[in-house]
């Protein structure tokens, strides 16, 4: 189980930074689901002692009539990233599972151990370090790197802060506590 706690080897193995992709080659079903109703993205739990991730569609799209900025597109990179996210918590909390559902209200909740761990996780399927420099070398933003790499501000900033602590001389570092003042991808910051 060591190898696939790592999502760059992960990414390496299967030549692929798709979450659905990945949570395919690893076994682990996703179910897209239509729960109008709920304010949960996702959530992952045991089903038959096997990881499963449930993505809930109608999340994105209630979002969207509230919000007609946030498109399609932006519905579909958010998709991927929760599911990024969520096939974190089935490779890493496997024996959290199994005391009940793991879901959270909030994605980027940082004072929770096991959701910083998936987001990190998130971020190691989902960006592209060396894409990401180039990015930052060619002098666009933190908020313009993000939007070309279609993911929420909030991932690039965790990718960043590993990076970092790996040693990595960065661009552009932002501080920790920086999270706590950015909005997500489907907020007015990203037209």
């Amino acid at each position: 189980m060591g190898f696939y706690r790592s999502p760059e080897a992960l990414v390496r193995k299967y030549r692929t930074r798709d979450p659905m992709a990945l949570a395919w080659y690893l076994d682990i079903p996703v179910q897209m689901l239509q729960h109008p109703e709920s304010d949960l993205p996702g959530l992952t739990c045991l089903v038959a002692n096997r990881p499963s991730i449930f993505i809930n569609e109608s999340y994105f799209y209630e979002m969207q009539k509230s919000e007609p900025y946030y498109t399609d597109e932006m519905i579909e990179d958010d998709i991927l990233q929760v599911a990024a996210h969520e096939l974190g918590h089935a490779v890493l909390h496997r024996s959290e599972l199994r005391n009940g559902v793991i879901k959270e209200y909030e994605i980027f909740n940082v004072r929770s151990r096991m959701e910083s761990e998936a987001n990190k996780f998130a971020a190691g399927i989902r960006i592209d370090a060396d894409h990401m420099i180039e990015l930052f070398n060619s002098h666009l933003t933190l908020l313009q790197v993000a939007s070309e790499m279609h993911v929420n501000i909030n991932l690039l900033i965790y990718k960043l802060d590993d990076m970092r602590k790996d040693g990595y001389r960065l661009p552009y570092i932002p501080k920790n506590n920086f999270m706590g003042s950015i909005h997500g991808a489907g907020s007015k910051e990203w037209n």
